[in-house]
């Protein structure tokens, strides 16, 4: 039996309704249900008296929830065993992360590093569908992504912890009337020439405005972000992106380009955090590096 399973088991017990230990858990209500019933039916003996009232514990469920929160209490006495150890042994620090912040980071890093020594810090650039895939694969400690709609079905198994909160916006040069203006419609987007970043977040995005509105005129997309910005520069094209990503890029802050809200159009909203297997045991310096992440990308 999952330890997983247990933990079901304690927490219906303790709140006594399926739907508050499915909010508790971040499990469906029928993922709680099915998996009493699956436990009930290994056991051979019901667990829960289950009514429109609630869920109460039989005499025997008692007994076996009494005995599934022994267990896991011991296994927590294992998992603080084995952080001490991480704690001491830990001499690498993998991280995936999208690309746009790579540039912002390395100065910091340079400061966390020094703080740890003997810490390598490996930093990889990579799309938040490669991060996610990379992360299972235990290829990588932590994965910084971007949280939307279009991915949320992909982190059950992850813990995710947002660190940055954000908003879809247009970029133009600064000599566009909507540079005036810091406003552009839909219908007006449908009428612009688009150079695009090639992830996964702005595919989702765009192929969701394309679907709700119409086909836009997209001369090209890039890994490059400099590519990208300097052809908006160059020529008559703009481009859409997470207000969070180029927010301190020198041409923003130079006033070459501008951010343009998109109004009469959802969701916009996009979120940058952290995610981590469930399966794997932080260790003081990788709960370390996320506060530390969390610190700056606040101040950025």
């Amino acid at each position: 039996m999952h330890l997983e399973k247990l933990e079901i088991l304690v927490e219906v017990a303790k709140t006594g309704s399926i739907s508050i230990a499915a909010e508790n858990l971040h499990v469906s209500q029928s993922g709680i249900s099915q998996a009493i019933t699956k436990i009930e039916e290994e056991l051979g003996i019901k667990i829960f008296n289950r009514s429109r009232l609630g869920a109460s514990l039989t005499v025997d469920g008692a007994k076996i929830v009494e005995k599934s929160q022994e267990i896991l209490l011991k296994y927590t006495e294992i998992k603080a065993i084995a952080q001490k150890s991480l704690d001491t042994q830990i001499s690498e620090l993998r991280v995936s992360m999208v690309p746009a912040f790579v540039n912002y980071l390395l100065t910091p890093l340079v400061e966390f590093k020094d703080q740890h020594l003997n810490l390598h810090i490996d930093i990889l650039e990579s799309t938040t569908e490669r991060t996610i895939e990379i992360i299972k694969k235990n290829q990588v400690d932590i994965g910084i992504i971007c949280f939307y709609e279009g991915i949320t079905k992909n982190l059950e198994e992850f813990n995710c912890e947002e660190l940055i909160d954000g908003k879809m916006k247009a970029y133009v040069k600064k000599d566009s009337p909507f540079a005036i203006s810091k406003k552009i419609t839909p219908e007006e987007l449908l009428q612009q020439k688009f150079v695009l970043y090639n992830g996964d977040y702005i595919r989702w995005f765009t192929h969701n405005f394309q679907r709700n509105i119409g086909e836009l005129t997209i001369l090209f997309s890039s890994n490059h972000t400099e590519e990208l910005l300097r052809a908006i520069l160059n020529g008559n094209a703009i481009t859409w992106g997470p207000n969070f990503s180029i927010k301190n890029h020198p041409y923003i802050l130079n006033g070459e380009l501008v951010e343009v809200d998109i109004v009469n159009y959802e969701p916009l909203h996009s979120t940058l955090g952290v995610i981590t297997s469930k399966k794997k045991i932080l260790s003081k310096v990788e709960k370390q590096f996320i506060n530390f992440l969390r610190s700056e990308l606040t101040s950025y």
